[in-house]
């Protein structure tokens, strides 16, 4: 009987910022992808599309987000609080990644 090989975890990445995660999105979104992005249930997701508060694409009886569009979305839903914290930390921030307010 032979002894198995050890196991080996595969080490995780450092969690990026869902701003990051969007801009380097090149390909429309699943409402399984987004949630994940986002750390909600797909059902969420779901429910904000049939109340229409997400901007999304309908092909057929697919739905589908464009990244850039939730990333924009998301800033303009931010609570104020945290638009001026963003605003005030705008120059920090890498070209590419939206700033919010």
């Amino acid at each position: 009987m032979s002894a198995s090989p050890a196991a080996t975890l595969p080490i995780p990445e450092p969690c990026s910022d869902v701003f990051d995660q969007l801009s380097h999105c090149e390909r429309l979104l699943t409402a399984k992808d987004l949630a994940s992005m986002l750390a909600i249930s797909p059902k969420t997701i779901y429910s904000y599309v049939e109340r229409n508060m997400i901007p999304h694409y309908r092909i057929e009886a697919n739905v589908r987000f464009r990244a850039s569009d939730i990333a924009k979305w998301l800033c303009d839903h931010s609570c104020s609080r945290f638009g001026r914290a963003e605003s005030a930390m705008s120059t920090a921030r890498p070209t590419g990644r939206p700033t919010c307010r």
